[in-house]
């Protein structure tokens, strides 16, 4: 399977709402131009007769089968207090998209229903267990309308609760049907999950990395604020796209290689999820800001790998506003992103690629929620 990346690159200087460029994700950060339809899968064309459609039933008996092994995955005693929180957590249930997407695309490309079902419980379990670091992490009080499970047990019962989930998803990697199979689900788990977990450690550290430190500079030098820590705009990609995409990308990738994947339909499985992650990481971002004051808009006042400061203008003497340019900027920004991720949904199989339009479209949502408060006078 292909392992090169295609990031989505947009300047923020001349952002449109059509991403044309990507980065590859290295410190060299070479600039190329890519052309879509140009890259014919030499193998399977995207919608072709081995896709098999999945009904709502079908896809209703597989989730149940698939719940029940991410529950008998945790392979503990139900009365230990790890596990107990765990069953707590599944039993509050979210909608199941990662479910769903590993079992749509492991039928799309032709996988057998066993692995389907493991690569779909690893991917929950997985997705699981980051909800109940991040409500650790990020003091979350609820999650899915109910108490979290930090603040329903306590803080160490939550931390072991989430490696407990984690665990459980390599578990259920192992029930796929074939050794072979079994060992590259193995391996996607291992790769995915170790750079979600090194890039968020990227931003959760209270200093930027030592290699960064030439790239912090002064966004304005007149700024009656303390100076604000601005990183490289590959620093913030790397980041950022470290943090997000891969567990956008798992269930894909997960579902697919059990059956008919080509390096082509891999590389669009990749991209596809990048320029997801960038548009998701920046609309939440965005959720952070407080408009209604400017002293709770300052850069100043986020992290340095927040998308706030990183779309701040470098020069504000002359802008009236300046958080409203960097609105306009996030937006742009976001918007591209999501452009790429929009023209990227055709080279899926048809089932599979209408399953992902509706993410996009609530994106969109989210980012016109935010493109109608912009207004100079806010």
């Amino acid at each position: 399977m292909a392992t090169a990346t295609c990031n989505q690159n947009v300047t923020f200087n001349d952002m449109g709402d059509t991403g044309t460029s990507v980065y590859r994700s290295c410190r060299a950060h070479a600039i190329e131009s890519v052309n879509d339809d140009a890259n014919n899968d030499s193998t399977v064309p995207a919608r072709t007769a081995c896709e098999s459609a999945q009904s709502d039933d079908d896809i209703a008996r597989q989730l149940a089968q698939v719940n029940t092994l991410m529950r008998k995955s945790l392979n503990a005693p139900a009365d230990w207090p790890a596990t107990a929180a765990s069953l707590y957590h599944l039993s509050t249930r979210g909608n199941q998209l990662r479910a769903r997407l590993a079992l749509l695309s492991g039928a799309a490309y032709g996988a057998p229903s066993q692995h389907c079902i493991a690569a779909a419980a690893a991917s929950e379990l997985i997705h699981n267990a980051s909800l109940v670091h991040d409500d650790l992490c990020d003091g979350d009080v609820q999650r899915r309308g109910q108490p979290s499970v930090w603040r329903r047990d306590n803080p160490n019962v939550a931390l072991c609760s989430g490696d407990l989930l984690l665990t459980a998803a390599f578990q259920a990697a192992m029930q796929s049907d074939t050794p072979a199979h079994c060992l590259a689900l193995l391996q996607l788990l291992t790769d995915r999950t170790s750079r979600v977990i090194a890039g968020q450690s990227i931003e959760v550290a209270d200093t930027a990395r030592p290699d960064q430190q030439s790239a912090i500079s002064s966004v304005d030098n007149h700024s009656p604020l303390a100076p604000v820590r601005r990183i490289s705009l590959g620093a913030y990609l790397e980041a950022t796209l470290a943090k997000t995409a891969p567990f956008i990308a798992l269930p894909l990738e997960a579902g697919a290689l059990g059956g008919r994947l080509s390096n082509d339909q891999h590389r669009h499985i990749r991209c596809f999820a990048e320029a997801v992650g960038l548009a998701y990481q920046i609309i939440d971002d965005l959720d952070d800001v407080d408009l209604s004051a400017a002293s709770r808009c300052q850069p100043q006042t986020f992290h340095a790998y927040h998308a706030w400061p990183q779309h701040w203008p470098f020069f504000t003497r002359r802008l009236p506003d300046p958080a409203w340019h960097t609105l306009q900027r996030c937006i742009c920004h976001a918007s591209a992103a999501l452009t790429r991720a929009e023209n990227l949904v055709s080279h899926f199989p048809e089932q599979l690629g209408a399953a992902l339009l509706p993410i996009l479209t609530r994106l969109r949502d989210q980012l016109q929620a935010h493109r109608q408060t912009m207004s100079p006078s806010y």
